[in-house]
């Protein structure tokens, strides 16, 4: 076990301490006065983009837009903060506990912060300017307010927290949700988990081959963000592109084509590790009947596929490796969606194809549709859940 924070103390003192401190109201000024100073700081971090697109959704603007649209849900109702609130965040995304937190405690809540113990340099930075921060004067109560910690499997944590806390936010895989979903919560206590989720990008032919160049290549960049940025780990980063359309052939060599180039200009540079399982995994992808053609690249590998079976989305390792499906219309995909998609990425589609994709799923899948580049813009609304409003309770008068 290793407190971050509150400095110099024992993590059972700080675990008692926080249940004497008092909640906030929602938006409480100085709370938005804290996420401000954070956000200034963030987005001048240009070497680390996932932590300047952090600062950038806590801009002044953004809250303000969250504070609005919640008070309009909320209006002539008496909310109030559910308590403490405990995260347990993931490994693969090194900001999203931040997410987690600042919607917590935007809603007003105490926060415990169980955070990865596996060394980050992005989480190194980001809790050195946290703490910062925490330490200003101006900020001593939501100092009280936080903890933030790490430790291995040691059930016993976990269980001391879960016993105190009011909600419980898991982030992790699935076998991590199922763990923790072991160990029980308070009988008032509330739970949300996001486990493994798998993503899509969709891309129609014709106006891919439409494009002009400096179109094209700011079409892969963003493409290349929504992958690379967390080395395509992250449940919303594409990992099955679909094809649609008459013009695939002549799309798909374009966009390969560029979509090297664009990897040659930024360096990616991929552990030796991550290139031997990528291969490995291409190869027993091979194997199968369904599986028309592998194509390895230095940057990324492609593996053409007749029909996408549900379980194959278990095999994917991440690192630059591409499922590729081609249909006739984007509706025809909507038999593969199965519970586990999320995310879908698209291009070139309209508003009225879109909806038609959506009507035509029979599955639980798919959360969310946005165009190439914000696959990993987070937002309130995630997994189509709420944040604000899992984070907050409403008591009635009457």
């Amino acid at each position: 076990m290793k407190v971050f924070w509150p400095k110099h103390e024992e993590f059972e003192q700080a675990l008692a301490n926080l249940s004497a401190v008092s909640t906030n109201r929602p938006f409480d000024e100085v709370i938005i006065q804290y996420t401000q100073e954070l956000s200034k700081r963030f987005i001048r971090m240009r070497k680390n983009p996932e932590i300047v697109a952090l600062g950038y959704w806590l801009r002044k603007a953004n809250i303000q837009q969250l504070q609005s649209q919640f008070e309009q849900q909320t209006t002539s109702n008496l909310i109030r903060p559910r308590g403490t609130v405990f995260h347990i965040a993931p490994s693969n995304v090194d900001t999203i506990f931040v997410y987690s937190w600042m919607l917590s405690l935007l809603a007003g809540n105490r926060n415990v912060l169980r955070i990865t113990s596996k060394k980050q340099n992005g989480l190194n930075l980001l809790l050195e300017i946290i703490m910062e921060e925490l330490t200003k004067p101006e900020f001593a109560l939501i100092a009280q307010q936080t903890i933030i910690c790490t430790y291995g499997y040691e059930e016993i944590a976990t269980q001391q927290i879960s016993e105190m806390c009011h909600t419980r936010v898991i982030w992790g895989g699935d076998e991590t949700v199922n763990n923790i979903r072991g160990i029980p919560l308070a009988p008032l206590a509330t739970e949300i988990a996001f486990p493994d989720r798998f993503s899509l990008a969709a891309l129609k032919s014709e106006r891919v081959v439409q494009m002009n160049e400096d179109s094209l290549t700011k079409l892969i960049e963003q493409f290349y963000n929504d992958v690379f940025w967390f080395n395509q780990m992250a449940c919303s980063s594409p990992r099955l592109v679909i094809w649609t359309g008459k013009q695939q052939k002549v799309a798909k060599a374009r966009f390969w084509t560029e979509f090297e180039k664009i990897a040659q200009k930024k360096q990616y540079e991929l552990l030796a590790a991550t290139q031997v399982l990528k291969y490995t995994t291409s190869l027993q992808l091979a194997t199968n009947q369904w599986v028309t053609k592998v194509k390895r690249d230095n940057y990324y590998s492609r593996v053409q596929f007749t029909e996408v079976p549900a379980d194959v989305r278990e095999l994917h390792c991440g690192g630059g490796l591409f499922y590729e499906y081609d249909v006739k219309q984007l509706m025809d995909v909507s038999h593969v969606i199965v519970d586990k998609d999320q995310t879908l990425t698209y291009f070139g589609f309209n508003q009225h194809e879109i909806e038609q994709f959506v009507n035509a799923i029979t599955s639980r899948g798919i959360d969310r549709i946005v165009p190439i580049g914000q696959a990993l813009n987070f937002g309130e609304i995630w997994d189509g859940q709420r944040f604000l409003q899992s984070f907050t309770r409403e008591i009635v008068i009457l």
